[in-house]
């Protein structure tokens, strides 16, 4: 379970049962689509992209072995949750290559078989413009440059998907503001670790520092700052794109950017940073701000 976008919130049970309706959805769609060890790879940003697409219907009632036979549910047709099961395939793919540019070991033979598994649902220019993104992502990685330049490639590889999964458009915004909010909380979570491994950390190059703690005030601020402006971009535009569930798509958006927003903050104070904070499963922070309500 991967992603920055959960329930923050006491949700009624209408709720709980509709955010289940997306998540088991594509757990089971990339089951049927991928085989059962890509379970273990859901986002959470793609349950929340087939949330603004798609309407309930025809919900059925399971019980889940993953969570100890507790009842779940899921669609009664869930073909319509395909093209995102792709889309998390993407996603992990995308983050593989990342390592592999990164010069890590990642077997060539295993991209391989992931871009031909994503050929079935993307065209090869969807693909090959994806791969050219990440890695001009790579080459301004290298680069000193400003924190906001340093976002500008996962803007491009947000607006392609933005223009594959809402061809009926969206505010030209939406896939900027996303771009920076993933890419400045992941800098902030991800600081400690990436210095530690020496890896690249667009806030430690930027501002030239080793320790979040070396910041001065008015650096802490600019990285709020520019949290709270793409949050309120998002928050004042999610309600146009979502074409279903709009209630509930803008309560998980709201709770969830302000739990980041609070943890965030903690961080650049020198709170401690709990090892859930900084691993890919972005499961955060312990600590005074609070954890998910409702734990899938």
């Amino acid at each position: 379970m991967y992603g920055y976008i959960s329930i923050y919130f006491t949700p009624t049970e209408e709720e709980r049962k509709n955010y289940l309706y997306y998540y088991c959805g594509l757990c089971h769609s990339l089951k049927e689509n991928l085989g059962e060890f890509y379970r273990l790879t859901t986002v959470k940003e793609v349950v929340f992209f087939s949330m603004l697409n798609n309407p309930v219907e025809n919900i059925n009632e399971f019980r889940c072995p993953y969570v100890g036979l507790k009842k779940r549910f899921k669609p009664e047709n869930n073909s319509f949750m395909t093209p995102y099961a792709y889309l998390n395939l993407l996603i992990i793919y995308g983050k593989l290559l990342d390592y592999n540019l990164e010069g890590k070991p990642v077997p060539k033979k295993i991209l391989k078989k992931l871009e031909m598994k994503l050929l079935e649902q993307f065209d090869p220019t969807t693909i090959n413009e994806y791969k050219h993104l990440l890695k001009m992502q790579q080459r301004v990685e290298e680069q000193n440059l400003d924190l906001d330049d340093y976002a500008k490639p996962s803007q491009g590889i947000m607006e392609m998907l933005f223009d594959e999964f809402f061809p009926q458009g969206y505010p030209a915004t939406m896939p900027v503001v996303t771009a920076y909010l993933l890419y400045l909380v992941d800098s902030v979570y991800d600081f400690n670790k990436d210095i530690k491994k020496r890896n690249f950390n667009s806030i430690a190059n930027s501002f030239g520092v080793k320790k979040l703690d070396e910041l001065t005030q008015d650096q802490k601020e600019r990285i709020l700052f520019t949290y709270d402006l793409c949050s309120k971009e998002f928050l004042e535009n999610v309600e146009e794109v979502a074409n279903f569930n709009k209630h509930l798509v803008k309560k998980l958006a709201t709770f969830s950017l302000i739990y980041h927003r609070n943890s965030v903050t903690k961080i650049l104070d020198g709170g401690e940073i709990d090892e859930r904070a900084t691993n890919h499963s972005r499961a955060n922070k312990k600590g005074r701000v609070q954890k998910p309500i409702f734990k899938i």
